[in-house]
């Protein structure tokens, strides 16, 4: 009898020092440390390449392992409504549940007190999830709600949901102090329903406002532990775990994000060992980031959401709440709420996400991933904790000036476009317009504490592209640029795509790419030209045989318009700025800072 042998005994195995032997002999001589390893915001940094003997030694990774991957994989589809007229609501909520929707977030902004009989008309409460959202802790509207399932014959353990505030997220944003009195009441309601949970905890303030995600997840088990303590004079600590439902913001980065909710599940164990208490199960749901999204180039924002939805499933959420693409800047259409829906249902339905319970589970990467994230958490969350808790380091503006300068390090990454925002920073749409829209101005500083503003990373790109409408509607004129090219065919080529798309995000008018076989015609041309801007196009060799010739002959007879060389001809650019080039754009240049100058520039003359 034949004996099989395993696949690939024939090779030897390779270990990871020979591989990385191997990595250095093909970089010539390059540093493998800066050529390969990514410097990521989180304060630790990533390898390449990872391999069997990377795998964290870590029981609770293969614990964890073994929790996500019990039983068939599954997710609550939710979708928010806003719910002060209760007619409209339930309308909405019917139909979406014919998208899939078996979860609903109904948002009472102003109304504490709906009618729960019109509200609920034909929704089935042991079938679905329902959470009831307000700014702050609403003790009357969730007694109101179980005293209507109690109505209906629904058994308490069939009530399933949970109540959406967070009155320390409020606390954040406005300075409101919590309520501690309101969320005791309504704890002592809901912890007779074992899956109607009382106490949410998010963490979406914190990734809109440009956190890390170790900062996100440290600061949100930071309000966790507050939670305990001020409530502690009517629950243990164990009372309260068992009540709180957590909402995780969902960003961009697709590994990070599937890595972050498996370190959470791991943190939140770490934090309740503290309290004598040896396993939780806190539900998390898992919702898109505002963050990530972007006003121009509205669709893009689908393709970011299924990404985000893809992590947050294979990360292991509970349920995901996909918000609309067009949430962040406009009201929400039937539309966009099913197409939203769908996001969901196409992950399960057609790309099978529900058949594999924990797909990260054993992944070199994604293992090392997860343990890299939960030990900087734990250590930011300790660091925290050592100030006096989230209150104090929040009123003491401690965790405001982390985040703060987390988010100055990927503003500054956005801006000189190494971090890209598809439509927005890199890729426009030069036909796109879109009216201007000036956002409510909101406080950033009450009794001398910073507040946290949830922004769009992208919104200084989309600011000058405003700016630039905003000429255009008032003087009918729009910076416009000319692409002078000339030289080397494949530099000349690519430095005119490169300025158009950086001309393009502030929403400048591209006249056109222009190639000419001459140096004289290049220069008489765009002299000649109606615009605003000349942007000189060729290869570095080019610049330093005619670069300075075409600019002094281009000043001679044109001295009001702008003159750019796109590139950054290191050893010539004092030549060429006494000749008459007035700036340079390159991929170092910071985008933002240098369009602003050309846009003043432009609007001075005008």
């Amino acid at each position: 009898m034949e004996v099989k042998k395993p696949l690939f005994a024939d090779f030897e195995s390779i270990s990871k020092s020979q591989w990385k032997e191997k990595i250095i002999q093909d970089l010539k001589g390059a540093d493998f440390d800066r050529k390969l390893v990514w410097k990521t915001d989180e304060g630790f940094d990533i390898q390449p390449f990872y391999t069997q003997e990377d795998l964290p030694e870590n029981p609770s990774l293969d614990m964890l392992h073994s929790r996500l991957s019990e039983g068939k994989r599954s997710w609550t589809n939710f979708i928010e409504l806003e719910a002060d007229d209760a007619g409209k609501a339930n309308q909405k909520a019917k139909n979406a549940l014919n998208f899939g929707a078996n979860g609903f977030i109904f948002h009472f902004e102003s109304n504490s007190n709906p009618d729960f009989n019109k509200l609920m008309d034909g929704l089935e409460i042991p079938a679905l999830e329902i959470a009831l959202k307000t700014s702050q802790p609403e003790p009357k509207l969730v007694k109101a709600y179980l005293s209507y399932v109690k109505g209906k014959g629904v058994k308490n353990h069939e009530v399933k949901g949970f109540v959406c505030c967070d009155a320390l997220e409020q606390y954040m944003l406005t300075g409101q102090k919590p309520a501690w009195d309101s969320s005791l009441e309504i704890l002592e309601k809901t912890i007779e329903y074992p899956w109607f949970y009382g106490l949410a905890i998010s963490s979406t303030t914190f990734v809109d406002a440009g956190s890390s995600s170790s900062q996100e997840l440290a600061f949100t088990l930071n309000k966790l532990t507050d939670y305990i303590e001020h409530l502690s004079n009517g629950f243990s600590a164990d009372q309260v775990f068992k009540e709180i439902h957590m909402t995780l913001g969902i960003s961009g980065d697709y590994f990070f994000e599937m890595a972050k909710l498996r370190a959470c599940r791991l943190a939140v164990d770490q934090v309740a060992r503290c309290y004598e208490i040896d396993e939780v199960d806190i539900p998390i749901l898992s919702t898109n980031s505002t963050w990530s999204k972007s006003l121009y180039d509205p669709y893009v924002n689908m393709l970011r959401n299924t990404t985000e939805a893809m992590a947050a499933i294979l990360g292991g959420c509970d349920g995901v709440l996909i918000k609309p693409h067009n949430s962040t800047f406009e009201a929400v259409t039937d539309f966009s709420h099913r197409i939203s829906l769908n996001i969901s249902n196409l992950l399960k339905d057609e790309s099978y996400f529900d058949k594999v319970g924990d797909p990260a589970g054993g992944s070199y990467y994604l293992e090392n991933l997860t343990e890299a994230l939960l030990n900087k958490t734990l250590e930011i969350f300790k660091e925290i904790e050592g100030q006096g808790g989230f209150i104090s380091s929040f009123d003491n503006n401690v965790i405001q000036k982390s985040i703060a300068d987390v988010r100055a390090k990927k503003e500054s990454e956005i801006a000189t476009r190494k971090k890209v925002f598809v439509g927005s920073n890199k890729y426009p749409n030069l036909l796109e317009s879109i009216p201007y829209k000036k956002g409510p101005e909101k406080a950033s500083k009450i009794h001398g504490m910073d507040l946290l503003k949830p922004q769009r990373g992208i919104e200084g790109f989309e600011t000058l592209r405003q700016k630039t409408q905003l000429m255009e509607t008032e003087t009918g004129n729009r910076p416009r640029v000319y692409l002078a090219c000339f030289g080397n065919l494949a530099m000349r080529k690519a430095r005119a795509s490169f300025a158009s798309d950086f001309f393009g995000t502030a929403g400048f008018e591209i006249m056109g790419e222009f190639f000419f076989d001459s140096i004289e015609e290049a220069i008489q041309k765009s002299a000649d030209s109606e615009a605003d801007i000349v942007v000189v196009c060729a290869s570095d060799d080019d610049y330093a045989s005619d670069g300075a010739s075409f600019a002094k002959s281009f000043k001679a007879q044109n001295q009001d318009k702008e003159l750019v060389v796109a590139g950054y001809p290191a050893n010539i650019m004092d030549e060429l700025k006494s000749a008459g080039v007035d700036s340079f754009i390159h991929v170092r240049t910071n985008a933002i800072e240098a369009l602003s100058q050309y846009q003043n520039k432009v609007m001075a003359k005008s």
